[in-house]
């Protein structure tokens, strides 16, 4: 399993690339819907990154706290990353 820190930080980045792509691929696919059905997939997609975190804690509960905080920092980060940079409507133009 994971073994040291580095290990540790490395498998938070990978969950956090992937958490994060499939959350910016969802709400770039949902960005032309109506607003109903984009809320419902920023929300689901804030519970599903939550619960993912909360699950990968609970995955990692028998292992020291200085394994447990570099994956979940990691994670956090990478993820926070992907909603960082804003998802544009209409390419380059700005929405009036």
């Amino acid at each position: 399993m994971i073994d040291s820190v580095r290990m540790a930080v490395l498998s938070g980045l990978a969950a956090g690339v992937l958490n994060g792509a499939l959350a910016r691929w969802s709400l770039k696919k949902t960005l032309n819907s109506p607003d109903t059905v984009f809320y419902s997939v920023f929300a689901g997609g804030l519970l599903y990154r939550l619960v993912f975190l909360a699950g990968s804690v609970w995955f990692l509960r028998r292992e020291k706290y200085i394994i447990i905080v570099p994956f979940a920092v990691s994670l956090i980060l990478v993820q926070l990353i992907f909603e960082a940079v804003p998802i544009k409507k209409n390419g380059i133009k700005r929405d009036p």
